[in-house]
């Protein structure tokens, strides 16, 4: 009843260690002779929908900036270099869309290290902000730490 008359590809933009590479997900395009209609199955998930990035991508540009100090401009050269041509306000969208999806688990994390019996808790001054007249606002970072050794980091 059945035959594959072609094939319908996913290309996703993924990050191994060191390089880039594009995935592409090949899934057959089926023909009902008897109803004369045509099927596909789905593209896989992406865990940004409508994004061309792969998971990986948005991992190691968010690990890249909050532990290596990277910025997304470097990041964006160091793109440039091996060939992928993204905008810096496309590495800025999936920065902040990777932020909105792990927001939920961080306050889930603080709010279970917050019923804690015993809480550790450091307050580190940092300037941070918008300069004024030359001066940047004083700004607070507190790591708490919780009893089941977890850490949540508060900033304000």
């Amino acid at each position: 009843k059945y035959e594959v008359i072609g094939y319908k590809e996913t290309h996703r933009l993924a990050q191994q260690p060191g390089s880039y590479t594009i995935l592409i997900y090949k899934r057959p395009v089926v023909r009902n002779k008897e109803a004369c209609s045509l099927s596909v199955s789905p593209a896989p998930d992406n865990v940004l929908d409508g994004c061309y990035a792969d998971f990986s991508v948005i991992a190691g540009i968010m690990v890249d900036k909050a532990v290596y100090h990277l910025p997304l401009y470097r990041q964006h050269q160091r793109m440039l270099d091996s060939g992928v041509q993204v905008s810096r306000a496309t590495l800025i969208n999936w920065v902040k869309r990777g932020i909105e999806l792990l927001t939920p688990i961080y306050q889930a994390m603080l709010k279970h290290i917050l019923l804690s019996s015993i809480l550790a808790m450091d307050e580190v001054p940092m300037k941070a902000g918008l300069k004024s007249k030359g001066k940047m606002k004083q700004t607070y970072f507190w790591p708490i730490y919780g009893e089941e050794d977890e850490i949540a980091f508060t900033w304000s």
